[in-house]
């Protein structure tokens, strides 16, 4: 469904925690419903898991294909087809979280870590520190989608000799029929394959932070608004389509719709909550500092014009002492998500002392104004 910043290690410097609403990848902790997960394995350096609550469903989805007196009702497609179906929804949700990871490798980032839980799947990625990073990363995971639809619509199309196979209709989901009737069970996985990956496709490009659309709309806003501003508008973007997703799912009764509406809706809050408050503590700067630390190509380029000019001593110390606050502004950011992820008790003792000293400066600036 979307990519997740990691943290990774207890203390690097370089590991700084930034508005986005994202939690960090941790191991199994009984007071982290997050991690409530088990290993699946590890491939090409990723380790696989899958949440305790993703395995219940599959169980009550099986289950219900089973035990209801009115089979037809509960699961028109029956135990074997269900079955055939969430298997065809496991594999496409985690290539698309490979997808996620493999080209945050590919632009010098990391990625060791997929978790597969009810809402779809979290590839934890640590992309560079750029906003081409951040959407290329972003893209990665739709872009598996789009191979995917690009092979199997023609090859639809041409078996089942009908357009409604070729390109599905995401809200009346049909299965192919062959002018004989007879459906082989090839026939079946491809279209599940075909109709769930075009359903994953869009419902990931909804502007919806932090799904896919919201990152690709946040990461393209970066190198003109900055990154703040950027993450501003594309959480105001996610709580118009968060609505929006909510009503549908309530008008349809999809459970499923209203959970990940409601999951994107928090996220926006938390996001927005978090720059609030690292511009009213930290005084603002954050703008600045988010566009110079991570990436942004226009403001390398004038700075090194700048260079270029010579400016002053007095001008050259007053941007050293800038950027060494707004480093220790993005490093509160971090200290606070930790925090809010793992509790006051996770922290360090250089993480503790830096908080106390940011927040007495703060309030000597205060009482000082």
């Amino acid at each position: 469904m979307s990519w997740q910043d990691r943290d990774y290690g207890d203390d690097g410097a370089d590991r700084m925690g930034r508005p986005g609403g994202d939690w960090q990848g941790v191991r199994p902790t009984f007071d982290n419903p997050m991690s409530w997960s088990i290993p699946l394995g590890r491939v090409i350096g990723i380790v696989v898991r899958v949440h305790i609550v993703f395995l219940i469903y599959i169980v009550i989805r099986l289950a219900r294909s089973l035990a209801s007196p009115d089979a037809a009702e509960a699961a028109p497609l029956g135990f074997a087809l269900t079955a055939l179906q969430l298997g065809c929804l496991f594999g496409i949700v985690l290539l698309h979280e490979f997808g996620h990871c493999i080209a945050c490798r590919r632009t010098g980032g990391e990625a060791d870590e997929i978790l597969m839980w009810p809402l779809g799947g979290l590839a934890f990625c640590r992309p560079e520190q750029r906003w081409q990073a951040h959407l290329v990363t972003a893209v990665g995971g739709p872009a598996v989608n789009v191979a995917i639809l690009i092979i199997l619509a023609p090859v639809m199309a041409v078996i089942c000799q009908s357009w409604g196979a070729a390109i599905p209709n995401p809200l009346m989901p049909h299965l192919p029929l062959l002018p004989d009737g007879r459906q082989p069970w090839w026939l079946l996985a491809l279209f599940f394959i075909h109709h769930i990956n075009l359903i994953l496709l869009l419902f990931n490009l909804l502007p919806i932070f932090p799904l896919d659309g919201g990152r690709i709309a946040q990461a393209a806003l970066w190198p003109r608004f900055g990154y703040v501003m950027s993450m501003r508008l594309a959480v105001y973007a996610g709580y118009i389509g968060a609505i929006g997703l909510f009503i549908f799912g309530a008008v349809f009764v999809q459970w499923i719709l209203i959970a990940i509406a409601a999951f994107g809706g928090i996220t926006c809050w938390l996001t927005l909550k978090q720059l609030q408050w690292t511009e009213a503590v930290m005084g603002g700067g954050t703008d600045e500092y988010a566009a110079s630390l991570w990436g942004d190509d226009d403001e390398e380029k004038k700075e090194k014009k700048q260079k270029k000019r010579g400016p002053d001593r007095a001008e050259r110390r007053r941007r050293r002492r800038e950027k060494a606050a707004e480093e220790e502004a993005a490093e509160v950011d971090r200290i606070l998500n930790k925090i809010a992820e793992k509790g006051m008790d996770s922290l360090s003792r250089r993480e503790k002392g830096l908080l106390k000293r940011a927040t007495a400066r703060r309030q000597q600036g205060g009482e000082g104004g």
